[in-house]
């Protein structure tokens, strides 16, 4: 369905949501493809969404690897999460930030140290967009202070 309020870049993220998940449930079948539906569409975004590629493909082996583990197939997570590991350091990295983004954006705070940490990426790698996504985010003073749970 159209929707008029959404960009293409964000419909064509959904679709590759969308690729994913049905990749997963082939893969619980017995049915892994390397070079499926969600790669192009990875490939896609990357070259149409300014995105780095590594980034995006390493995004695209994450996602896997959740959705797998989610659906309590971890031999099928595993394996996707150790194609993950073949990218650079600074896509797995962003991938950190990135999730530490979006469950701030969810729960609509953060624990102050990873917010902090969060701002200071940010504006190390030159990404006004996530600075401008977690200054919108409360910072809180939580104790006990959460697990270290992603840090590269």
């Amino acid at each position: 369905m159209f929707d008029p309020d959404v960009d293409y870049l964000t419909t064509q993220s959904r679709a590759l949501l969308r690729a994913i998940q049905e990749e997963v449930a082939a893969a619980d079948a017995g049915h892994v493809e390397e070079n499926g539906r969600s790669l192009r569409l990875a490939e896609h975004l990357a070259a149409e969404g300014g995105v780095r590629r590594h980034d995006i493909l390493a995004a695209r082996e994450l996602l896997l690897a959740t959705s797998a583990w989610f659906q309590g197939n971890e031999e099928v997570a595993d394996r996707f999460a150790a194609r993950m590991h073949r990218f650079d350091p600074s896509s797995k990295e962003l991938l950190c930030h990135l999730m530490l983004l979006e469950t701030g954006w969810d729960l609509g705070w953060l624990p102050l140290q990873e917010h902090q940490k969060l701002l200071e990426y940010a504006r190390a790698v030159g990404r006004p967009d996530i600075e401008l996504r977690a200054g919108k985010i409360t910072p809180l003073v939580v104790h006990p202070p959460w697990p270290k749970r992603c840090h590269p």
